[in-house]
């Protein structure tokens, strides 16, 4: 059976001309490479992780951290994938169609052409038992377990849809750059604070001079601004009974360094 087989193989190789042979020799030669390249990727990608340890949220360190924990959603609309509808904080899709041909040697042969495809890029969260991190999905390299292929053969031509996804509550490995950014809130008392330094100029600089013009030159010395400006952060405090310690806002995101893999997957960090 075996040498039949080889034999077919040579009877095949012997009827093919030299174009035809040198593009399998291409085909076979990138296919090597890719294949390689996906490899060596991958030894990358585990010898990574293995020597990242597991941070907790909020006692993780500013640059490249593993995060364990589950997805959820932000606060807002809801994110649904466009091709089942399902809920979803994140989804991959594609649509390929079947492409009937015919090939120089007159047999009809067939392959699926990618005719739409689409990966979300809604931010989400990742959530421990110590706090809360944001995602940011973009140039990630995403692994799910909830990965679903089916087909419509009734219309013309037939079509394969692949559906992936990370849904709510799903436990979620992430690996990448952490930053804590300026947290929101504390982005809205500067701005208050600038309204109400604005309304004292404007409205009773007098008043300004009598209370902060500390040596009587006439005008305000950037120390003695900086009184005012401190006057009108704890007016704004006081009024918007806002806390001086206020929560952070922490982000994980792809990073700039090429060594530094950014990985979001559903399976466990040990498979």
């Amino acid at each position: 059976m075996f040498k039949e087989l080889i034999a077919s193989v040579e009877s095949n190789v012997i009827q093919l001309d030299s174009f035809e042979f040198g593009g399998i020799l291409i085909f076979i030669g990138g296919l090597s490479l890719l294949s390689f390249y996906r490899m060596y990727n991958w030894f990358h990608h585990a010898r990574v992780i293995e020597h990242t340890p597991t941070s907790k949220v909020r006692s993780a360190a500013q640059g490249y951290v593993e995060l364990n924990g589950q997805a959820q959603l932000m606060d807002g609309p809801l994110i649904a994938s466009p091709v089942s509808g399902r809920s979803c904080v994140w989804f991959r899709y594609k649509i390929e169609e079947k492409v009937q041909k015919t090939d120089s040697n007159g047999r009809s042969v067939s392959h699926w052409r990618i005719v739409k495809q689409q990966t979300s890029g809604e931010l989400f969260l990742l959530e421990d038992d110590t706090g809360r991190c944001v995602i940011d999905p973009d140039e990630a390299d995403v692994i799910t377990t909830d990965k679903r292929t089916w087909y419509k053969n009734h219309v013309v031509p037939p079509r394969r849809y692949t559906e992936e996804l990370i849904t709510d509550n799903e436990p979620l490995y992430a690996i990448g750059l952490f930053k804590t950014l300026a947290n929101v809130e504390r982005q809205k008392l500067r701005q208050h604070v600038s309204q109400l330094l604005r309304h004292w100029k404007n409205n009773d600089p007098n008043l300004l001079l009598h209370n902060y013009d500390s040596n009587r030159d006439g005008e305000l010395n950037p120390q003695e601004w900086e009184q005012v400006r401190l006057a009108a952060e704890r007016q704004i405090k006081r009024e918007h009974g806002q806390q001086e310690k206020m929560e952070q806002l922490n982000v994980l995101k792809s990073s700039p360094h090429k060594d530094q893999a950014f990985i979001l997957s559903t399976i466990s960090e040990d498979k």
